[in-house]
């Protein structure tokens, strides 16, 4: 089959094209979307496509006249003075349609408006097919949830017959916060409205509206890429996004406590197999103010034990990955990632005197004792995690004064290490009593374990191409390869997972009880 696939933006191409491609179908597509606006935008979007397009190796068309702006705006005109007696659309932009009951003329004129920028833009793309030979089109307008469907896919099966062309239709909308999240990790714009100058204006005015109002009884909210996004529910009268989030906790703990959490801040150092966990715990527990600090970047072992980590985010630093993980979790919790490691040089740059809970996964002992005394020497409370690698039994995770653990080699050279630095204070330590299991740690630097990973662009394998030369020219890019580390020890999800999950317990159970 040579189908063309009109794509609106690289975003809702991303899954489509990837779903075709499972079905062994492998798109041209098909660049045609006069209702950009204003031109700044329309280019940003185009680009943005190209680079998709290069990136996946795939054919990219233009249509003749390729932008069309005046064109569209000729169509829509008339829609201006339309005023349909029925409003049948659900949604607007993600919104509620009952949303736009105090803007009338909005909610009478965007049903015709939206059909007439369906079909020029899915009649261009059909001719454009009939006419270069190919058997099929389809379009990237089928992914969106903030769509009218319906009407898309009966446009095009319109245009098809119009133009003797077939229609391939797929829903591909299960597909749509897949593509949003691989767009975000490949850096693709993201754009915040549909594209024609009316949406934007659609989307400031009901902003505006909900911001004036205490909440529709039919809605509740969550945000996503900075845009307030509503979904029907008869029994939420909220217009807090995460008042239904937190909805067991505050039944567990009771409103007041869930406020405390909400006012409590935390600044995780390590974004590790621990940590990462610890992160997401709070994130979810409702946790106002979160900080992360660590300066590494994701590599494919990660992937087994930290939270941040997957396919997607290889290469990309892990605090940055983190945040947007956790701010997908709870959108109103206030996430600061620092690409950077802790040491005494920078300990000035966390405000860690003004900041309520310090949770360190350091794996660096210098580093590890360097935060335990600024830490102590501040008005913040330490919770401290000690060796995780090497262990299978997360039953055996304990929380003690870090005088009292046992078991722990890690917990002892720190131990070791404060009293060699005159250090008297105490502080909760997590670690594992369970003796470490002897496995054999693997050499990094001598060649036992491959590090070579495959270009996304060319499917070549390489391990020196893949990152920019910025990025290579690092520590963390060493790293990645594994270059810096002599000895490399076996660890696994449900142990570090657990210890983390502890550590952000420790830090709830603290707050809940001031």
């Amino acid at each position: 089959m040579k189908l063309l696939l009109h794509c609106c933006c690289a975003p809702c191409s991303v899954s489509c094209v990837k779903m075709l491609r499972e079905e062994k179908i492998e798109p041209e597509i098909f660049f045609f979307n006069p209702n950009i606006h204003p031109f700044t935008e329309y280019r940003e979007r185009r680009e943005c496509i190209k680079k998709f397009a290069d990136n996946e190796n795939l054919k990219l068309a233009y249509a003749e006249e390729e932008y069309g702006l005046r064109e569209f705006l000729k169509e829509i005109t008339s829609t201006l003075n339309e005023h349909p007696a029925k409003f049948s659309e659900t949604h607007i932009m993600g919104f509620p349609a009952a949303h736009l009951t105090e803007f009338p003329t909005i909610q009478s004129q965007r049903a015709a408006r939206c059909e007439k920028c369906y079909r020029m833009r899915i009649e261009k793309t059909a001719a454009f097919a009939a006419e270069n030979s190919f058997t099929a089109f389809t379009t990237t307008l089928l992914i969106s949830p903030y769509q009218n469907h319906d009407a898309i896919k009966k446009t095009a099966q319109e245009a098809a017959e119009k133009y003797g062309i077939d229609f391939l239709y797929r829903d591909f909308r299960p597909l749509f916060r897949e593509g949003q999240a691989i767009s975000r990790e490949s850096g693709f714009y993201m754009q915040k409205y549909c594209g024609c100058v009316f949406s934007e204006e659609e989307r400031y005015l009901i902003e505006k509206k909900e911001l004036k109002s205490e909440g529709a009884q039919d809605s509740q909210t969550r945000s996503t890429d900075g845009l307030k996004i509503y979904s029907q529910n008869s029994s939420s009268a909220s217009s807090n996004p995460c008042e239904n989030i937190f909805n067991r906790i505050s039944l567990l703990i009771g409103n007041d406590n869930l406020e405390k959490l909400k006012k409590t801040s935390v600044l995780v150092f390590g974004a590790g197999g621990v940590g990462s966990w610890a992160a997401e715990a709070l994130a979810r527990s409702g946790i106002g103010r979160i900080g992360i600090i660590d300066n590494d970047i994701v590599c494919p072992s990660n992937i087994n034990r930290q939270a941040e980590a997957t396919t997607l985010t290889l290469g990309k630093f892990k605090a940055s990955c983190l945040k947007a993980r956790l701010l997908e979790i709870n959108p109103e919790c206030q996430v600061t990632s620092y690409n950077k490691i802790f040491s005494r040089e920078n300990e000035n740059n966390f405000d860690i005197d003004k900041t309520d809970y310090v949770i360190d996964a350091i794996d660096s002992l210098n580093h590890k004792l360097d935060l335990i005394e600024k830490a102590a020497a501040s008005n913040t409370t330490l919770f401290s995690s000690m060796g995780m690698a090497l262990k299978l039994d997360s039953s055996l995770i304990k929380a003690s004064s870090i005088w009292k653990t046992e078991g722990c080699s890690l917990a002892r050279l720190v131990r070791q290490g404060l009293r060699k630095r005159k250090f008297t204070g105490d502080f909760t330590a997590v670690y594992s009593s369970e003796e470490v299991i002897h496995s054999s740690p693997y050499e990094t630097n001598s060649g036992k374990e491959s590090r070579t990973i495959k270009s996304e662009v060319s499917g070549a394998e390489n391990t020196n191409n893949v990152f920019p030369a910025s990025m290579q020219n690092n520590d963390s890019f060493d790293n990645f390869l594994g270059n810096n580390k002599k000895r490399v020890n076996g660890s696994i999800v449900t142990v570090t997972g657990a210890a983390g999950l502890l550590l952000a317990g420790l830090v709830i159970r603290h707050a809940i009880n001031k």
